[in-house]
């Protein structure tokens, strides 16, 4: 069967592959391994979107620890750096992957059909899905779906276009020059904009280190100026 027809599962091969890249990475320090790694998919014609986002989803959640390692650079810069793709696609693919695959509440067996469907519909999903807009009966829908269809059924369930002149989202400052302090944490809604609360951006402890990481790629962290 030709590569570009075969069927994909989240336990493939292929994908097992990059849980071992990502370990190698990791226990080296060294992230370049994996962006190495994930320039090298543009090969591959079925695997390459999902085992991206996979790729990209290990890097950002492990990123703390890279930054102990001794890399400077925060995962979007680093990104730009060295990969074949801007940091906001990539924080994009990663974000479509935790919202779908690292779900509990997706069955492994529609994981499997989603998978195989193209990445811009998969990107589709994640804003609902994160919200818990979208059930997970609405979800076995998906594979049957074109692009139109699935934009529909988001819409729908979230009663809302999927655009930005509807959509709500936080940032967290972490540039000097901003018209809010450093650490600020700032929602964007249609009509307004809102300081909500401070993040301290200088924990001393690993775990703390850790935790800020996390909560950077849970509410974005481009420049707010």
């Amino acid at each position: 069967m030709p590569q570009s027809e075969m069927s994909l599962s989240i336990h493939s091969r292929e994908l097992r592959e990059v849980d071992t890249v990502l370990s190698r990475a990791i226990t080296a320090g060294d992230p370049l391994i994996a962006t190495e790694y994930g320039n090298q998919l543009s090969k591959l014609i079925k695997l390459k979107g999902i085992a991206l986002a996979k790729l990209l989803f290990g890097m950002k959640s492990n990123w703390a620890l890279f930054r102990v390692a001794g890399i400077e650079e925060e995962f979007g810069d680093f990104i730009n750096a060295h990969m074949n793709i801007t940091s906001r696609v990539g924080n994009k693919y990663a974000d479509m992957y935790e919202a779908v695959f690292v779900n509990a509440d997706i069955k492994a067996e529609l994981k499997d059909q989603l998978a195989n469907k193209p990445m811009k519909e998969l990107l589709l999903l994640t804003a609902a899905v994160r919200e818990g807009a979208i059930t997970t009966e609405s979800l076995e829908d998906v594979p049957v779906l074109d692009y139109q269809g699935i934009r529909s059924l988001v819409r729908t369930a979230r009663g809302e276009a999927t655009n930005s002149h509807t959509a709500i989202y936080a940032r967290l400052v972490q540039v000097e020059e901003s018209q809010y302090p450093q650490g600020s944490l700032v929602v964007f809604g249609p009509n307004a904009i809102e300081l909500i609360g401070h993040i301290n951006l200088d924990p001393i402890t690993d775990a703390g280190k850790k935790y800020l990481e996390r909560m950077k790629n849970l509410l974005g962290w481009q420049d707010i100026r």
